[in-house]
C-alpha cells in the first residue's frame, strides 16, 4: 500500500460514515415525524394506486417509487416518504466519486458535505418530491458522463449512462437541462465532443430513447397533458419583465444551496477564473455547463413571470462538485469573509416568516459568528465553507426540533405559516367524513385542489359518496378534476367550499343551494398575528347545470365572494386566502 492510499483510505471511510450516519438519522426523522402529507405528496400517493406511464402533471417515476415503498410498508406517511433519504444518499455517493476523481479526496469530502447538508436537500430528505427522485439519476449521469469523456467507460457504464438519462426523464422533465449540459460540454471540450460523436455516444442515446419511449407514447395517447401542464406552469400569460423578482430569486437560491456555498459558487464562476491550472480550468468549465444554463434560464423565467425556489435545483449537483474545487484552491482572504458575512446577514432580512427585529438580530448574530470563525481559522476559505456548514447544521437542528416538537413551539416563534401545509388534514378529513356519514349525499364537492388531495388521502375508504373537485370551467386542469360532476350524481350534493370567490359561481350552477354549516381546523397564527384557519363552508345543493364560459362572463362573477372570512393581510410570497 502506497503512502497516498494509506492517507486517502480513512477519508473514504469518513465519506461512507457521513452518508450512512445521515441516512440513519433521516430515516429516523421520517419514521417519527408528526407532520402530515402536504397536497403534492398526497397526489403522488394517489397516482401510485394506479401505475401508468405518465400522469397529469408529472412523469411516472415518483408514483412508481411511492408504490414500491407502500407495497412493502403500507400507506402511512412514513412509508410514502421512506425512500426520499435513501435516494439522496445514493446521489451524494455519486457526487463524491465524481469530485474525488476530478479534484481529489479533500474536494470530494467538501462536495459530499455540501450536498448532504444543503438546506434544500435537508428539506427534500424529509418529504417525497420529484427533485428527490430525479437527483440520483442526475448525479449518476453526471458521473458516468465524465467517465465517458475520460475514456474510462466500457459498454456497461455507457448503457448505464443512457439508462440514467432515460430514468431521469421519467422522473422530471428538468433532465432536459442535462441535455443542454451535454451540448455545451461537447461544444467547448474536444474529449467530450469525441465521446458524444462516437458509437458509445449513439449507445447512450439509444438506451435513453428505449426507456422513455413508452412515456412519449402515453403522452401522445393522452393529448400531451403532462407536457401541456409543464408549459402552463411557466405562467407566461401575465405581465412580463418583473425585474423586482431578481432579489427574491437570488435570496431563494441562497436559501436552497446555502448562503456561503452560493457565494462560493458565484466566486468560482465569475471572480476566481484566473490563475487556475489548465486541468482545473478545463474541469471547472465542464461543470459550469451543467450549472450556468439552469441558473440563467430560471432567472429569466423569474423575471418574465415567476419561479419557485426549487426550479433551479438541478444546477446544484454539479455546483457541489465545483465548490469542492473552489474552496480547496482558494487563498486566505479576510475580505472574502467580510463580504460573505454581510451578504448572508442581508439575505436573512428578506425571510418573510420572521418579524423585522427578529431578522435583524439573527442576521447580526450570524455575521458576528462568521467573522469570529474567520479570525480563528486565519481567514482560510476552507474554514469559510465549514462555517457555512455549521450554519446549515444549526438551521437543521432548529427545524428538526420544530418539526418533531409540539405545534406550540412553532407558534412561539411565529413560524406556524411555514408548517401549515403539513398540519390539520387528518382533523379536517375526520370532520368531513362525519358530516358525509350523517347526511349521506350523492356526491361531495370541493373547490380547491389541495383540499381534494388532503381529504382523498386522510378520509380514504370512509366517504360514503364520490369526492369530486369542482371544475373552474372547460376541460380538467388537474388530476383531481378528472372526474366531473354529472347529472347522475347531483341529487343531493354536499359542497365543502374553501374558496369564497368560487362560491357565487358554484351557487349559480345549482337549482337548489343552501348553507348548512362549516368545519375547520385552527393552524396557529401568522407572524403578523392573523389567525391561520383552514375552513370549509358547507352547503347542500341539487339540480346541477354547469355554466358555460360565455355564461360566466355575462354574469360578471369577477370580484364577487360569498360567506368570506374577514380579510387578513397576506405575508410576502404567500398567495393563500383562508389560511
Amino acid at each position: 500500500m502506497t503512502y497516498s492510499s494509506r492517507v486517502m483510505a480513512p477519508r473514504h471511510r469518513l465519506a461512507l460514515a457521513l452518508i450512512g450516519g445521515l441516512l440513519a438519522v433521516r430515516l429516523l426523522v421520517v419514521l417519527v415525524s408528526p407532520l402530515e402529507l402536504y397536497a403534492d405528496e398526497a397526489q403522488y400517493w394517489r397516482w401510485g394506486q394506479t401505475l401508468d406511464w405518465g400522469y397529469y402533471s408529472k412523469p411516472p417515476m415518483i408514483a412508481w417509487v411511492i408504490r414500491s415503498s407502500t407495497s412493502l410498508f403500507g400507506d402511512s406517511e412514513a412509508a410514502i416518504r421512506l425512500l426520499a433519504p435513501v435516494l439522496h444518499s445514493l446521489a451524494a455517493g455519486m457526487l463524491y466519486l465524481l469530485s474525488r476523481q476530478m479534484f481529489g479526496v479533500r474536494a470530494g469530502l467538501i462536495t459530499l458535505v455540501a450536498y448532504l447538508l444543503m438546506p434544500g436537500i435537508v428539506l427534500s430528505s424529509t418529504i417525497i418530491s420529484t427533485d428527490g427522485v430525479l437527483f440520483p439519476f442526475w448525479c449518476a449521469a453526471l458521473y458516468l458522463f465524465w467517465q465517458l469523456r475520460e475514456g474510462r467507460a466500457g459498454w456497461g457504464q455507457t448503457l448505464a449512462l443512457g439508462a440514467a438519462i432515460g430514468f431521469g426523464f421519467l422522473s422530471k422533465y428538468a433532465i432536459l437541462y442535462f441535455g443542454i449540459g451535454i451540448a455545451l460540454t461537447a461544444l467547448i471540450d474536444a474529449p467530450t465532443r469525441r465521446a458524444v460523436i462516437s458509437p458509445k455516444g449513439a449507445g447512450v442515446l439509444a438506451m435513453a430513447l428505449l426507456i422513455l419511449t413508452p412515456h412519449i407514447i402515453w403522452n401522445i395517447a393522452n393529448a400531451f397533458e403532462t407536457v401541456g401542464h409543464t408549459v402552463d406552469n411557466a405562467s407566461l400569460g401575465g405581465d412580463l419583465f418583473n425585474l423586482e423578482n431578481i432579489p427574491k430569486y437570488i435570496g431563494d437560491q441562497m436559501g436552497v444551496f446555502g448562503p456561503v456555498s452560493f457565494i462560493g459558487l458565484i466566486a468560482g464562476l465569475v471572480f476566481m477564473r484566473g490563475g487556475r491550472a489548465d486541468t482545473v480550468a478545463t474541469r471547472e468549465n465542464w461543470l459550469a455547463c451543467f450549472i450556468v444554463p439552469v441558473l440563467v434560464i430560471i432567472l429569466f423565467q423569474s423575471v418574465l413571470s415567476r419561479a419557485h425556489a426549487n426550479w433551479a435545483a438541478t444546477a446544484y449537483p454539479a455546483a457541489c462538485v465545483l465548490i469542492g474545487s473552489v474552496f480547496v484552491r482558494a487563498n486566505p482572504s479576510q475580505r472574502l469573509w467580510v463580504i460573505v458575512a454581510v451578504i448572508t446577514a442581508a439575505a436573512l432580512q428578506v425571510v418573510p416568516e420572521f418579524t423585522a427585529p427578529t431578522r435583524l438580530i439573527i442576521g447580526l448574530c450570524v455575521a458576528a459568528a462568521l467573522l469570529a470563525a474567520g479570525y480563528l481559522s486565519n481567514w482560510r476559505p476552507a474554514g469559510l465553507f465549514w462555517s457555512g456548514i455549521g450554519l446549515h447544521l444549526a438551521l437543521t437542528a432548529v427545524m428538526a426540533t420544530l418539526m418533531l416538537g409540539p405545534a406550540s413551539w412553532t407558534g412561539a416563534l411565529g413560524l406556524d405559516n411555514s408548517f401549515k401545509r403539513t398540519r390539520g388534514w387528518q382533523d379536517l378529513a375526520n370532520q368531513l367524513a362525519l358530516e358525509a356519514e350523517r347526511r349521506r349525499p350523492s356526491a361531495i364537492l370541493v373547490d380547491e385542489r389541495e383540499i381534494w388531495h388532503g381529504i382523498d388521502y386522510y378520509a380514504r375508504g370512509r366517504l360514503p359518496a364520490p369526492l369530486i373537485l369542482w371544475r373552474g370551467g372547460g376541460a380538467a386542469k388537474s388530476f383531481a378534476e378528472k372526474v366531473p360532476l354529472t347529472d347522475a350524481i347531483d341529487d343531493q350534493v354536499l359542497i365543502a367550499s374553501y374558496r369564497p370567490n368560487y362560491r357565487p359561481i358554484i351557487a349559480a350552477e345549482f337549482g337548489q343551494f343552501t348553507a348548512s354549516g362549516r368545519i375547520g381546523v385552527d393552524l396557529g397564527f401568522r407572524s403578523n398575528g392573523c389567525p391561520l384557519v383552514r375552513e370549509l363552508r358547507l352547503y347542500t345543493a341539487s339540480d346541477y347545470a354547469q355554466l358555460t364560459l360565455k355564461e360566466r362572463a355575462a354574469r360578471k362573477f369577477n370580484g364577487k365572494t360569498l360567506d368570506a372570512r374577514p380579510p387578513c393581510p397576506p405575508l410576502a410570497g404567500d398567495t393563500t386566502s383562508n389560511e
